[in-house]
């Protein structure tokens, strides 16, 4: 198949990922810790049986990994924390933070330069950012709440885990690296079983399906991901950057709005501009 149609169905499976996530949240399992327990699970039983083909052993280079782990288990923390209190239509945006963040790791870690043009970029996202949250009120300071911090720590986390991959791989190979941050990420979350420990006996097929599925469609995101941008990278960075959980919730919110959310369309247009600008700037960044 040609690349262009990798690229879409991981564009596709990835905005399907965000929805089932976020349906989850408010209509299966009503706590963010045993939800966050049930996702890391899976992800570390879906890492196994591809680590154990690639014959991953122990790691040449420690402590990348473990940090790389520990933020991990932060990120799928403060993402799930943040799923529960944020619209889908603001925290699909909010991933253009991610590269604000691993920018100025860069930077710091790798000491890599930006240019007077990435800069004026880097300046577009943040004040693009503050209108992702808009809501009926019109007012900018509905960024600065409490939901939205959790939602920049949690793209901070995903910029640290990326950045200490990118170390882990210096010296280990991929799957090594998988499979011990996978353990790392696990041994943090499962000291959280105390905060749900009493919704453990309730948990049923209902609860795990979903999760089930978040897990086999970031497998195909990762796995056509991968192979779209190996044939071209431009193109493929394109297509990913189209924010189709934004337009499948807006669509959603018309035919079915207690499914996930509700809005005017004035509130959707600033949001969807928003968005636009921060894609259109983060594509520029990455270039």
């Amino acid at each position: 198949m040609p690349f262009y149609v990798y690229a879409w169905i991981a564009c596709v499976s990835s905005a399907l990922t965000i929805i089932i996530t976020k349906l989850t949240s408010k209509h299966t399992i009503r706590d963010p810790w045993l939800f966050n327990f049930i996702w890391t699970l899976i992800i570390f039983l879906f890492t196994i049986p591809p680590a154990i083909y690639y014959q991953a052993g122990l790691p040449k280079d420690w402590w990348p990994i473990i940090i790389a782990g520990i933020f991990a288990a932060g990120w799928n923390i403060l993402y799930i924390q943040s799923v529960y209190r944020i619209d889908v239509s603001t925290l699909s945006p909010l991933f253009n933070f991610r590269l604000i963040f691993a920018i100025i790791l860069g930077s710091v870690l790798f000491q890599e330069q930006l240019t007077i043009n990435q800069s004026i970029f880097f300046m577009i996202i943040l004040v693009g950012g503050l209108f992702i949250s808009i809501d009926e009120k019109m007012k900018i300071n509905s960024f600065f709440k409490p939901s939205i911090a959790i939602g920049l720590l949690a793209m901070l986390s995903l910029a640290l885990n990326n950045a200490f991959i990118k170390m882990a791989l210096i010296k280990n190979d991929l799957w090594t690296a998988n499979l011990w941050m996978s353990i790392i990420t696990l041994l943090m979350v499962i000291p959280t079983v105390f905060l749900f420990k009493k919704d453990i006996k309730r948990v049923d097929g209902k609860q795990i399906l979903p999760v089930l599925g978040m897990g086999i469609l970031q497998i195909v995101t990762n796995a056509a991901a991968n192979i779209a941008y190996s044939k071209n990278l431009g193109i493929t960075t394109l297509i990913m950057a189209v924010p189709l959980s934004m337009i499948f919730t807006f669509i959603l919110s018309t035919y079915a709005p207690k499914l996930l959310e509700k809005h005017t369309l004035k509130v959707y247009a600033v949001r969807f501009a928003a968005a636009a600008i921060m894609i259109f700037s983060a594509i520029q960044l990455s270039r």
